[in-house]
């Protein structure tokens, strides 16, 4: 379901998605028509695409509505500004991903299939996921165990303000992210969904700190071999475990980032990311 309150923007999305990818595609133009069209047919669509500012009711009153009602339909957000607070409400809100307009063809398509697919992956499933932002330049995730939530964490992140890093410096964040949240899934929780990880963040004057967590047993960072030292003795070795090829997660990120602090058990570590001064 297509909702927005533009009729070209309306068909240039609901065009490409039927002739490109031949999805069954509905149009609407505002978010109180759209919520009505849900009910009446008891939320029968697989994703809403939505407009931010429509008049009657909103993108993101639309988001709430069927976040609250049926949270099985995915919805992706489209806006002309990337640090709009209310796209971080969106998401906060249930909300997939957002699409920054002029909108680009390739990233619709690409984010619609992910969409899609993340929706038939959990399917039946409750999602339980529980978001804090209580105040400017926190914010706090606490989900299953799924890397998708790790990327979720990486999109609230990247939405909060104005950071001063370079874009080397957010790359290296992302980096970071990635491989320590991988971590926590895959090793910390043994990709059990019962499990749940806790991703948070603040920005300080100073700094950004970030903590990522899990319900593991943790381990000892002390004694991680450094895989530079010997690169194809360490994936032989690893092999011999029984573990993927790979294991520099905590390596690089001690690389990329200022301050790299495990608690005592090690299942929780936390991040600093210093300002560089003028």
């Amino acid at each position: 379901l297509i909702v927005d309150d533009e009729e070209h923007i309306r068909k240039v999305i609901g065009d490409v998605l039927s002739k490109v990818n031949n999805y069954q595609v509905e149009r609407t133009s505002d978010g109180l028509e759209a919520i009505q069209k849900l009910r009446e047919c008891n939320y029968k669509y697989d994703l809403v695409v939505t407009d931010m500012m429509m008049p009657n009711k909103n993108g993101y009153e639309l988001i709430c509505d069927i976040s609250k009602e049926c949270p099985k339909v995915a919805s992706i957000v489209l806006t002309a500004h990337k640090n709009d607070s209310n796209v971080i409400k969106c998401l906060e809100a249930g909300a997939f991903d957002y699409i920054l307009k002029p909108i680009s063809v390739e990233k619709l398509l690409q984010t619609v299939r992910r969409a899609l697919e993340r929706q038939e992956r959990f399917a039946g499933s409750e999602e339980e996921v529980t978001v804090k932002k209580e105040i400017e330049g926190w914010i706090e995730i606490t989900a299953p165990t799924d890397f998708e939530y790790v990327e979720r964490f990486q999109k609230f992140t990247s939405l909060l303000g104005n950071i001063p890093l370079s874009p080397e410096d957010k790359e290296d964040l992302r980096v970071a992210i990635d491989e320590l949240g991988q971590n926590a899934v895959e090793w910390g929780n043994r990709e059990d969904r019962n499990k749940k990880i806790n991703l948070s963040y603040c920005m300080f004057n100073d700094r950004l700190v970030f903590k990522i967590e899990d319900e593991g047993d943790g381990f000892n960072p002390d004694t991680l071999r450094d895989p530079s030292v010997d690169p194809l003795q360490h994936i032989l070795k690893r092999m011999e475990e029984g573990k993927r090829a790979g294991g520099y997660g905590v390596y690089i990120t001690k690389k990329l980032i200022d301050e790299v602090v495990y608690n005592d058990k090690g299942n929780v570590v936390i991040l600093t990311k210093y300002f560089k001064k003028d």
